[in-house]
Parts: C-alpha cells; sequence; structure tokens
C-alpha cells in the first residue's frame, strides 16, 4: 500500500520518461518482493487459525470472519497479480508520455482500490481479535 500511495505519487514531480525509468528500477526489486510477502502473511493467517482451533468452529462469528479474511486476502493478492503488476509492466514497455500518464493514473486507481481491500482486511483481523 505505501508503494502506491507514498512512492509512485512522489514520482509526479518527475517527467513521464523518468518517471517510467525510476518505476522501472523500482519494480525490478518490488515485483519479487511483494508475491512472496503477500503469499507468506496469507499462509501464516491460515496456520494462525487453524493452530488456534478455527476448523473446530467455521460456522462461529470468528470461524465466518477468518474464512473472510482468507478470502479477501487471496483476492487482493490475485488483483495485485491480475490487474496492477501487468499495469505497471505495461508502463515500463512504452515510451510515449501520453501512455505513461494514462497508466500512473490506472495505476493509482488501483492502488486506491488495493487500499479499501485492505482496509477491509484489517477490519476483519479487529474483529477477529475480539472473538468475531
Amino acid at each position: 500500500m505505501t508503494v502506491h500511495l507514498v512512492a509512485f505519487p512522489s514520482f509526479h514531480r518527475f517527467e513521464p520518461q523518468t518517471r517510467r525509468t525510476v518505476i522501472e528500477a523500482f519494480a525490478a526489486r518490488y515485483g519479487r518482493l511483494v508475491g512472496v510477502v503477500a503469499g507468506v502473511t496469507i499462509l501464516l493467517g491460515i496456520l494462525r487459525g487453524i493452530a488456534g482451533g478455527v476448523l473446530g468452529g467455521l460456522g462461529s462469528p470468528y470461524g465466518l470472519t477468518w474464512l473472510a479474511a482468507i478470502v479477501l486476502a487471496v483476492a487482493i493478492a490475485a488483483f495485485e497479480g491480475a490487474r496492477l503488476s501487468p499495469a505497471v509492466g505495461r508502463l515500463i514497455a512504452t515510451r510515449e508520455p501520453a501512455q505513461i500518464e494514462m497508466l500512473d493514473q490506472l495505476i493509482a486507481g488501483y492502488g486506491w482500490l488495493e487500499l479499501a481491500g485492505f482496509l477491509v482486511l484489517f477490519s476483519l483481523m479487529i474483529a477477529m481479535r475480539f472473538g468475531y
């Protein structure tokens, strides 16, 4: 989330070609890292629920909240891989300033959508802390 809300917007002060170059360098490291971090985070959430005994009470409020959180986490990760990452790839591949601007705006919108999903996920995690 920080990347889309802090890093990418800070790149707006650069000209489109420079912005594309900076994002290309940034994405080279970010792309490899984000998939691993997302996968491990989701796996740890699943393991934490199983270790806490959620499988014995999937129909309980906690179990349903846990299931919703897992489904939403997988959906956010899938969105990152299916929409956001390809848009960054297209941004890196293009040389046209107008196309760079359009893709930059698309990526910003995707970042806000991903943030909204994360805030819902975070709310579910807080609810689980209180037994829901």
